[in-house]
């Protein structure tokens, strides 16, 4: 019984470790399998960048955002917020333009 209940302590605290690497921002790329169109809210010139408003501000995704205008050799435009656009533990998106 104690055997069992350590290791269910161990294995809730591996999760729980590991759900924190969740909460990191990210462009929403999401693509269907075998397709080449976007699923996600990003686009190549509208990227969307999923991010928590608990731990993380509207600024800081704007470094992921311009590395996505990157691509195209131009720089990201701010353009909004949606809440509840994205994931559970990214609730919210910030949406930018690449100019």
């Amino acid at each position: 019984m104690l055997k069992m209940k350590n290791s269910l302590i161990l294995l809730s605290l591996a999760l729980l470790l590991n759900a924190c690497s969740q909460f990191v921002p990210f462009e929403d790329q999401r693509r269907e399998a075998g397709k080449q169109t976007p699923v996600g809210l990003s686009t190549n010139k509208n990227p969307a960048i999923c991010y928590n408003p608990i731990w993380h501000d509207v600024e800081q995704t704007k470094e992921l955002a311009d590395a996505a205008c990157a691509r195209t050799n131009k720089r990201a435009e701010f353009v909004r917020s949606d809440a509840f656009s994205c994931r559970l533990v990214n609730p919210s998106a910030a949406i930018y333009k690449c100019k």
